[in-house]
């Protein structure tokens, strides 16, 4: 009977041991399809009005074409002015996971025609960052 209780704790110690790794397998699965979804996506960003206004509200749409809820990522406001390999930014949405987002932009010179935002994910062990660009003319 001692026998019989140490094999069959042996047998269910491998079963654990296979079916974490399978679990392994599937997370790590589950993570490189989350990646190919992103960094094959595209990030789109739309004026409401064909020409911006210097110090008033001007209100642009953002879209991440793959039209599905998406892991959860932050949105910023890059001011690339400052010519830096990282610019700095400002968090616009934390946390979001839409494909759609909205948000206002006031031009503080008919100079700042360039709209820089950037959309970056968390994968845990990697940051994938997706950065959208748009210039328009301002009045």
């Amino acid at each position: 009977m001692f026998f019989s209780c140490s094999d069959e704790t042996l047998k269910l110690n491998s079963r654990i041991l296979q079916l974490e790794q399978e679990n392994k397998t599937l997370i790590d699965s589950i993570d490189k399809i989350e990646y190919n979804k992103i960094v094959n996506s595209e990030l789109i960003m739309l004026p409401h009005s064909n020409k911006l206004k210097v110090n008033e509200v001007n209100k642009i749409t953002g879209l991440l074409v793959e039209h599905q809820t998406f892991k959860d990522f932050n949105i910023f406001e890059r001011d690339t002015t400052l010519y830096t390999s990282e610019p700095e930014k400002k968090l616009i949405f934390k946390n979001y996971s839409n494909y759609r987002f909205e948000f206002d932009y006031i031009p503080k010179t008919k100079k700042d025609n360039w709209i820089h935002i950037l959309a970056e994910f968390d994968l845990d062990s990697i940051k994938v960052k997706i950065p959208g660009i748009m210039a328009l003319d301002i009045e």
